[in-house]
């Protein structure tokens, strides 16, 4: 375990609040940003090139900590700048604490954890952000969901004959299993056609940030009925079909306790099928196509080879994006956990600026591999108008196969 593993689980575990002490290790980690004058965390934030609020940046997080160090403010007092950040990781990727300093001094920016830690924080004094009644109603349709039990969770394989163990796992989030029910059954038959034997569970715990971000404690308990039932499942490979789900997975629940199986996202899973000769693409997709980098996978996980390998595998595709690195301030508007919730306006600008880079590229359709961003870019075209149609890249891949 490395140093920095441990300062930094130490640092977000200790609650902050009004009248609370700022620990020395959360002050010497913040003053590490404040004492920065490039601020390239700005620089690629997409709520801060949309509202231009330094507020809501990594460095007015960072620093605004440090004042109440000093004693000059509350918590409290940080309650709505909480809510301008995306989680989308872009600023970690440009802090120069990150790409120069990590390794020798045994640290790293986090400004996604320092977020999470605001916002738990914050609600757990009663002095939550605005709006944030619509986080916890959100969080409550999955709770009531995973009480109701019954057969509502599988519905979306119906007829597909799955079973509920396997030594590979396809895992299945609530946000698939009921709002994006194309995306799991598209895998799910790419994975049958080429072969594969895996199987689901019959029951879900909720995985969802926002939880996360509101009740830690329960959300790092289902997470451990999780992982508990995928290893009771015979599960030695889990798939992810959600990212943000990967994250947690890969990055959020071996802080605390081990995930006893490897974990591989889905496009990775079938980038490798492909290569392996078990995907076979037999018909023309025949489309101007452009790709949008997930941030959960761009960013948070460094996983953005697959998509671009398995489009430019695609016969007949007009395909041209940004390359990965440029794409670190670009985001959905999602956001990694409860941002669309707080802000939606934001969201949309966000969002509308995205689609608008794709217009530029003379794209007819952006290629997501995110269930979450596949939902937000068809609200947004929905409501602006833009000629961009989102899709999956499984729906593609399911075109490519003849399935």
């Amino acid at each position: 375990m490395s140093k920095e593993f441990i300062s930094k689980k130490s640092i977000y575990d200790t609650p902050l609040g009004d009248g609370k002490p700022v620990t020395s290790e959360l002050r010497r980690d913040c003053y590490a940003v404040f004492a920065c004058r490039h601020k390239f965390c700005r620089d690629v934030c997409p709520v801060f090139i949309e509202e231009r609020d330094e507020n809501g940046s990594s460095y007015g997080f960072h620093a605004a900590i440090l004042g109440m160090a000093e004693g000059h403010g509350v918590l409290s007092e940080m309650a709505d700048a909480s809510r301008l950040c995306l989680q989308c990781g872009a600023c970690q990727l440009r802090c120069p604490n990150t790409l120069y300093t990590g390794d020798f001094y045994g640290q790293t920016t986090t400004t996604v954890d320092l977020v999470r830690k605001l916002r738990r924080d914050l609600v757990a004094q009663n002095t939550p952000p605005t709006n944030w009644e619509d986080v916890v109603r959100y969080v409550r349709e999955d709770l009531d969901r995973e009480a109701s039990g019954g057969d509502a969770y599988v519905k979306w394989a119906e007829g597909l004959g799955l079973p509920n163990s396997g030594e590979t796992m396809l895992f299945v989030d609530y946000f698939n299993a009921f709002q994006t029910t194309d995306v799991p059954r598209n895998a799910a038959k790419i994975l049958k056609a080429a072969g594969i034997k895996f199987g689901i569970l019959n029951k879900a715990f909720p995985t969802l940030g926002e939880l996360y971000e509101n009740d830690k404690e329960a959300w790092l308990e289902f997470g451990k009925k999780t992982i508990e039932a995928l290893k009771s499942a015979g599960a030695k490979t889990v798939v992810i079909v959600n990212p943000h789900d990967f994250v947690f997975f890969v990055s959020e629940y071996p802080k605390y306790f081990t995930v006893p199986f490897e974990v591989v996202y889905l496009t990775d899973y079938l980038g490798k099928l492909y290569e392996d000769g078990k995907i076979v693409f037999k018909n023309p997709v025949p489309i101007k196509a452009t790709y949008h980098d997930p941030c959960t996978l761009n960013k948070h996980t460094l996983s953005w080879e697959a998509p671009r390998k398995l489009l430019q595998a695609l016969e007949g595709i007009d395909f041209q994006a940004d390359d990965h690195v440029t794409q670190w301030d670009y985001c959905c508007g999602n956001g990694l956990n409860s941002f669309k919730r707080l802000l939606p306006e934001v969201s949309y600008k966000v969002g509308i600026k995205r689609l608008s880079l794709a217009e530029e590229v003379g794209a007819e359709k952006l290629v997501v591999a995110c269930p979450h961003c596949l939902d937000q870019f068809t609200e947004v075209k929905t409501k602006s108008g833009s000629t961009i149609e989102p899709v999956h890249i499984l729906e593609l891949i399911i075109q490519a196969m003849g399935i």
